[in-house]
């Protein structure tokens, strides 16, 4: 079958997959973002729908605030066995690796089992001599025996060092034939970064690095795909062998930038003869060519979500944790009760936000600003972290409503562009218009007569400038500017487009 990559767009790194009769479950890395670790079901591997989260609740994970897009939930790996659906995971830096799990794929997830165990990118592998096994990074690959129940570990044996990349990490034990396959990534998780094998006869080792490695790779290659590792491997029904893995898609610009994160690729595999190849000779191309898998396409949601007259849909995250009690939805729509705090700040920001799925999309909100009070204000975002955003943003003042263009750029944030919107109507309409290289702003009471304020160029919310693992958001916030306020502020409902080329 012909698919097209990726399979999951926008910030959705570091994946892992599992399959379940004819069912596959994926899960991501979300890293300071609430709810945390995204899952995702398909029935083909190229149609995929977010049913939930793992982490949905404060009592589960306390997320780290220090620094934007560094720290928090890394690298999860999700695997199902007699019934129940495990995670591993790490908490970055605050409680380390942990593990959950759940009988019902829908429900909830546990409380977190918190492991004595260094390092990150933790994963399992279910022996078929009843055994569970723990892989971890460590500085080097180690192993070490888990009770499921406890969270009890043997001592760790150090397993592998890898080929000698930089920063060999993300393992993953399978078993095929008279072998334990080691997987690994190694080069960083950029442009130099890379899938390698090593396998062994005895699970402790020693393992036999393949001598064609890297398996998996598009570093130096003049692809649209770049940065592919950290993959996963499952089987289908038919027995065929796939893998989902990270890549990104570089802005079209010299030097290099990408601005949707890290996202989710699909890679057929042939492992007909000892040792596995990976998509096109090693590479992942835009279009690719898999195993045949009946089509099972995915129902898409309305562009636009009417706040208040239906759950609040799974794409919206917040930073750090749940904050019910300054961001909630009613009858009349969903209430933004702003904080002193701005988004510049560390934490206690009042924000809600989506991940860009898209160069090319927009995001409108209709807001009711009856209770905007002077020196407060409501707005939509483009966010990648406290630290390099934009903002269209609504004030009242004694003149009357006004919209400002503001940008943030590291150390450096000013307003840009002013309008004066009206002085009497409450009703507002805000829009982000987002190309490959700008995004455009506009605000107005009617929404068939929006204002265009300004521009702001992409590059200042790429990785390379202002990030570190995360992606940009497209959200909304409101803020008291040094003042907490006491009456929300309605957005009545969001649309969020996505142009097709």
């Amino acid at each position: 079958m012909k698919f097209n990559n990726p399979i999951i767009t926008g910030f959705n790194p570091d994946p892992s997959i599992c399959r379940v009769g004819e069912d596959f479950y994926l899960v991501t890395s979300s890293f300071e973002y609430f709810p945390g670790l995204p899952l995702y079901h398909s029935k083909d591997l190229v149609n995929w729908e977010q049913i939930g989260h793992c982490i949905t609740r404060k009592t589960q994970i306390q997320l780290s605030n220090q620094a934007p897009n560094a720290f928090g939930l890394y690298a999860p790996t999700i695997r199902y066995h007699e019934g129940r659906f495990y995670v591993v995971c790490t908490n970055v830096p605050n409680q380390g690796n942990f593990l959950i799990w759940t009988d019902d794929i829908l429900g909830e997830w546990s409380d977190p089992i918190f492991l004595d165990l260094p390092g990150i990118d933790p994963s399992l592998l279910f022996d078929t001599n009843g055994k569970v096994y723990y892989t971890g990074t460590h500085k080097e690959i180690y192993l070490c025996e888990i009770d499921l129940e406890t969270g009890k570990t043997s001592p760790r044996v150090n397993i592998w060092e890898g080929i000698g990349a930089a920063d060999p990490e993300g393992p993953h034990l399978y078993q095929k034939d008279d072998y334990y396959y080691l997987a690994i990534s190694e080069g960083g998780t950029g442009y130099g970064h890379m899938f390698t094998m090593a396998r062994s006869k005895q699970i402790e080792g020693p393992y036999q690095p393949y001598e064609n490695n890297p398996v998996l790779t598009n570093r130096s290659l003049p692809s649209a795909i770049q940065a592919i590792g950290h993959a996963d491997l499952v089987q289908d029904s038919n027995g065929n062998w796939w893998a989902v893995c990270l890549g990104i898609r570089p802005l079209n610009e010299f030097p290099k930038r990408h601005l949707l994160g890290r996202e989710t690729f699909l890679v057929p595999i042939d492992w007909s003869g000892e040792w596995p190849v990976f998509g096109n000779n090693g590479a992942v191309d835009l279009e690719m060519v898999g195993h045949e898998l009946p089509e099972a396409p995915v129902a898409q949601l309305p562009s636009k979500e009417q706040f208040g007259k239906e759950t609040l849909r799974l794409a919206w995250n917040t930073l750090y944790k749940n904050d019910s009690a300054h961001i909630f939805q009613d009858a009349h729509g969903l209430q933004l009760v702003g904080q002193k705090n701005t988004l510049d700040d560390q934490e206690n920001v009042t924000w809600i936000g989506r991940r860009q799925q898209a160069f090319d999309c927009q995001m409108t909100a209709k807001f009711d600003s009856s209770n905007l009070v002077e020196g407060a204000e409501v707005g939509l975002t483009v966010f990648l972290n406290r630290a390099h955003h934009y903002e269209i943003a609504v004030q009242r003042q004694s003149s009357g409503i006004k919209a400002l263009l503001r940008q943030r750029i590291g150390e450096l944030s000013g307003v840009t562009k002013e309008l004066v919107v009206e002085e009497i109507n409450d009703t507002l309409y805000l829009q982000i218009s987002a190309n490959p290289k700008t995004y455009q702003f506009a605000a107005g009471t009617e929404e068939e007569m929006l204002q265009t304020i300004g521009e702001a160029s992409n590059r200042y919310v790429t990785t390379e400038v202002g990030g570190v693992f995360t992606g940009v958001f497209l959200g909304m916030y409101a803020t008291g500017n040094g003042q907490d306020l006491t009456e929300p502020i309605t957005c009545e409902w969001c649309e969020y487009i996505e142009n097709k080329e």
